[in-house]
């Protein structure tokens, strides 16, 4: 007779008891990884609300934009909630969170980055005049210190920025408890001179002097023979006048003025202006016209009492007074500035891997201590290649003229440049350089409304151009007192263009071939 066996208890328990402990492990891992999805979820939240924070504060993102922004961004945090619901699609989940807190971390990191630019180059209020202390290179003297303890007698300009070279004066004599040899000149040229006859053997002037004088034709270079042994830079507000002609603000016109400046280092210090443009935009014809104003074109400056000169040595006595003169010569009122100087013009291009230009002749030039080279057609060039390019003028028998051409062509490489891909790939240095390189007058929210405008308009701008006509000669200028080379004004061209300005004020629609076809040869 058989017996049936019984079951082992302790072996029935000892299973049940590990299954249960497997399904709790479980429970908890699920557990553990529904918590998990959460936090990303939360964090994820967070940072999308950052950036669209951060998107609006730049003023230039519409609204509408900005609330499809953040409901697009606030649907995926609650996705990955829902996709804990399961524990195949919650590890999904978690994964997606993490990339997309990723991808909205870099969009902060750039957002920022383009806000800190926007508030550096706007509501600019003023300009930066920089005083230096002069020798001859070969002059023993390395210092200040050593030029006054050598009983050095200094040249000074008599009228030109006087207040802010007196002050440097001021100082000096302060700090040493002495009284400055000082003999007074009315030109940079006399200066010049009797430094090198030997009269004086150091001179305090605007750095902006001796820019103006390496442009001149008999003293072209010459501050590579010089040396600096006092730098002071005194910062000054730029003061506009009152519009002629109140144009009200909703009418959606106004007229910008666009200044290249001869210098290196900060956009504020005040130099000549080798790019003199005047933006006419009527936002409700979306029509840009810009003019072009040769650099040597021989007019009275504002502070001049009626003696001419070059239009680029106004940008000498501050930005204010280039407007000014501008206003003077088209008979218009000008609202805004932008300006740039040649140090951003430089690391903006490299920035950019640098830029294709064309160029209508073979030529070369020399900038300081290097030598280029161009060739007739499409030539790549880098920062210092462009600027050279820009600047050139005497390899061309229409000289100013072909220089503003010259200037386009880069403009429009640059735009080409920033176009393609490689803009992305160096975003951050090139919102680095417009900050450190560019400044306007113009507002954050004012810049803000107009690109706003343009996000939300399906309209293109209608790009109009014109070059304003002159003839090459020789004439005494009042900044310096000697013989330069100028453009003296068609003033037939000059009445034409006026025309054409108010047109585009008064809400007239034109063509390039109408305002080429009318225009005085």
């Amino acid at each position: 007779m058989s017996t049936k066996s019984e079951p082992n208890k302790d072996t029935t328990n000892s299973t049940e008891e590990t299954k249960t402990k497997d399904r709790k492990k479980g429970k908890g891992k699920v557990s553990k990884l529904k918590v998990a999805g959460v936090i990303c979820a939360a964090v994820e939240f967070v940072i999308s609300v950052f950036f669209i924070y951060f998107a609006i504060s730049t003023q230039v993102v519409p609204m509408k934009y900005a609330l499809i922004a953040g409901i697009v961004l606030g649907i995926f945090p609650i996705l990955v909630v829902l996709m804990q619901m399961s524990k195949q699609t919650g590890i999904v989940g978690i994964v997606l969170s993490v990339i997309i807190m990723a991808i909205v971390g870099y969009g902060i990191y750039l957002v920022r980055h383009a806000n800190k630019a926007l508030d550096t180059m706007t509501g600019a209020t003023t300009e930066i005049t920089v005083v230096n202390a002069y020798v001859k290179k070969a002059d023993p003297a390395n210092s200040i210190n050593e030029a006054v303890d050598n009983h050095y007698k200094f040249g000074i300009l008599k009228v030109s920025e006087r207040d802010k070279v007196n002050e440097a004066i001021g100082e000096i004599e302060k700090t040493h408890s002495t009284t400055l040899d000082v003999m007074e000149y009315n030109s940079i040229y006399e200066i010049v001179s009797a430094l090198d006859k030997g009269d004086i053997k150091a001179f305090i002037t605007s750095a902006a002097f001796v820019s103006a004088l390496d442009g001149s034709e008999e003293y072209q270079h010459y501050s590579e023979g010089l040396k600096i042994i006092m730098e002071k830079q005194v910062e000054t507000e730029v003061k506009t006048e009152e519009k002629k002609v109140e144009v009200p603000k909703d009418a959606g016109t106004f007229c910008m003025y666009i200044s290249g400046i001869d210098t290196f280092g900060s956009v504020s210090v005040k130099s000549r202006s080798d790019v003199n443009i005047i933006a006419v935009v009527n936002r409700n014809t979306r029509q840009i016209l810009l003019v072009t104003t040769p650099r040597d074109f021989y007019v009275p400056l504002s502070i001049s009492d009626g003696s001419p000169d070059k239009l680029t040595h106004a940008g000498i006595y501050g930005i204010e007074v280039s407007m000014e003169t501008l206003e003077m010569v088209y008979d218009i009122s000008i609202d805004y500035y932008l300006r740039m100087n040649f140090t951003g013009f430089i690391d903006i291009i490299d920035a950019l891997g640098g830029i294709d230009v064309d160029s209508t002749y073979s030529f070369t030039t020399r900038m300081q201590y290097d030598t280029f080279y161009y060739e007739s057609g499409i030539n790549h060039l880098s920062g210092r290649a462009a600027l050279a390019f820009a600047r050139e003028r005497h390899s061309f028998g229409d000289g100013d003229f072909q220089r503003g051409r010259n200037q386009m062509a880069v403009i429009k490489g640059v735009i080409s440049a920033m176009e393609s891909s490689q803009l992305l790939y160096n975003f951050s240095d090139v919102m680095a350089e417009l900050s450190e390189s560019f400044e306007t007058n113009m507002s954050k929210a004012e810049v803000g409304e107009i690109v706003q405008e343009q996000l939300e308009s399906s309209k293109s701008w209608n790009v109009l151009t014109y070059e304003v006509l002159g003839t090459p000669d020789m004439q005494v200028c009042y900044t310096g007192g000697g013989n330069a080379s100028v453009v003296v004004p068609n003033w037939d061209s000059v009445e034409y263009i006026k025309g054409v300005m108010n047109r585009v004020l008064n809400g007239e629609v034109l063509t390039q071939e109408e305002i080429t076809e009318n225009s005085p040869k």
